[in-house]
């Protein structure tokens, strides 16, 4: 397992200690806020930590990477610095693709979460699947008409009640029902499911 801080010797430059530890010299300046790669003799730095595969799913919710993204606009979408990104998803580069899932540590301040519109939304839908009103979803998002656009990026409220989870591929509603506890039948009736089909990238709400 990959130690979580380093100590600077004589002769260590950042990019031999982002080498010997899998990282990369932009994830060691951002993870310790260096404004240059100058380093001093004892100088504590913080590295990437491990196993993404220890944390448990109550402690996270799953974004799926949608083009034009990037980490920082992802960590400012749910109030997260991008240190505490990077680190709960032991990133050892900054590069990320559409596809791939990040994970968004939940915490007390971090209760909203971002849903990219689709053909046929509108925001009286996308307000009845989240449970809250249009009037909050304009407020938060500083709308003044209900026009949506296509792949525009909508800032959600996450309720008290419910937490979000993002299908993947080979999901079902069984196996998701099984990873929250939680029962198939409960599943369908707060998300308005009148089948067990299910698609990658949909957006589930878990009680």
């Amino acid at each position: 397992m990959q130690e979580n801080t380093y100590i600077v010797s004589k002769n260590d430059n950042l990019y031999d200690i982002a080498k010997n530890n899998n990282t990369t010299i932009g994830i060691l300046k951002a993870l310790n806020n260096l404004e240059s790669n100058i380093l001093q003799i004892g100088q504590i730095l913080k590295l990437p930590s491990s196993n993404v595969e220890d944390k448990k799913p109550s402690e996270y919710i799953i974004y799926t990477v949608k083009t034009g993204d990037n980490l920082y606009s992802i960590a400012n979408s749910y109030n997260l610095s991008l240190e505490e990104l990077i680190n709960f998803n032991e990133q050892a580069t900054t590069l990320i693709k559409p596809g791939q899932e990040i994970l968004i540590p939940k915490k007390s301040n971090n209760l909203n979460l971002t849903y990219i519109t689709k053909p046929g939304d509108t925001l009286y839908n996308i307000a009845k699947r989240f449970n809250v009103s249009i009037d909050n979803l304009q407020e938060l998002n500083n709308l003044n008409t209900n026009l949506l656009k296509i792949g525009q990026t909508i800032i959600i409220p996450e309720t008290m009640n419910y937490q979000t989870y993002v299908v993947r591929s080979n999901d079902t509603l069984e196996s998701i029902a099984n990873k929250f506890n939680t029962t198939i039948n409960n599943l369908k009736r707060i998300n308005n499911l009148s089948t067990n089909d299910i698609s990658v990238g949909q957006i589930i709400l878990i009680p």
